[in-house]
């Protein structure tokens, strides 16, 4: 959920736009298109629109907001002598802070995220940063193995957010940290079974659902772990059917069941406007799966 590769949880900025709306003129619309060049992979326009509205912004925040994202682009324009001057210019602490552990996760950089936050009392910052920098660093505590930090940062941005959507990934995010450690902890298979209690969209119920049948049929749990998928049984549109029967297929294949499996990959492939991609998939699982 780096904001440098997706947009979409723009909580963040819409605050900080929101503030600045009254005195705009044009720039919530400017910012906005700005966002749509970045989103669709246009970052050299991307970023001369931002850098332009780092200047005309109405107010500070407003600009703050648009030289974050410019420095974004200038990361993924590998300009990095751009990045640190477009940084050094925003003048809100908090928000400086959480753009350079953006930057950092962009590079895969955590334990030098970890050595910038670790002494930040994130969860007093304001509402609209607690958020990200939370689920940024409690990342960085994981990658680090850093088990204690990494689990009470998670816990800790699910407190700092209203958004189904945010609190799901952060869920998926905390049962993977668990069961990526061990397959039979508890705690996996209970943050996974929290989404079920939101509405954070079809990908991250998909998600939910998934990884907690994997984890059941990896403890050999079969009919628990088949059961899972009753959550996905009204999900007929795609590309969240797809993805259902893919994580059905995966499932099968943990519990030996080889015929079920090579139906599930078929499904797929004999699927009206299944996704290029999943399609793909199923061919390749397909023709390992009938290998002698």
């Amino acid at each position: 959920m780096n904001p440098m590769t997706n947009s979409k949880p723009l909580l963040l900025m819409c605050a900080l736009l929101g503030a600045a709306h009254a005195f705009a003129g044009n720039f919530p619309q400017d910012y906005q298109a700005a966002l749509r060049l970045y989103d669709t992979g246009k970052i050299a326009e991307a970023n001369d629109a931002f850098t332009k509205l780092a200047v005309s912004g109405p107010t500070q925040q407003a600009k703050d907001a648009a030289l974050v994202h410019a420095a974004y682009c200038e990361a993924r324009l590998k300009h990095a002598t751009g990045v640190e001057a477009l940084v050094t210019r925003i003048k809100d602490r908090h928000l400086g802070v959480l753009c350079r552990m953006n930057l950092l996760t962009f590079d895969n950089k955590f334990a030098d995220i970890v050595k910038l936050s670790k002494d930040e009392d994130i969860e007093q910052w304001p509402d609209v940063l607690a958020f990200d920098a939370l689920f940024c660093r409690g990342t960085a505590f994981a990658r680090t193995r850093d088990a204690g930090n990494a689990e009470k940062d998670f816990r800790a941005a699910i407190q700092h957010t209203i958004s189904d959507y945010n609190k799901g990934q952060t869920y998926l995010k905390l049962g993977s940290f668990f069961g990526d450690a061990d397959k039979a902890d508890q705690r996996a298979l209970d943050a996974f079974a929290e989404v079920y209690s939101l509405k954070p969209g079809l990908t991250v119920q998909c998600r939910a659902v998934i990884a907690r049948a994997k984890l059941l049929a990896a403890q050999g749990k079969r009919d628990a772990a088949i059961a899972e998928f009753e959550h996905l049984k009204e999900v007929k549109t795609q590309p969240h059917w797809s993805m259902g029967q893919m994580g059905l297929a995966e499932v099968y294949e943990t519990l030996g069941a080889k015929d079920q499996a090579l139906a599930c990959y078929k499904a797929v492939i004999a699927s009206e406007k299944a996704p290029a991609d999943l399609v793909a998939s199923a061919k390749s699982k397909l023709n390992t799966t009938t290998k002698p």
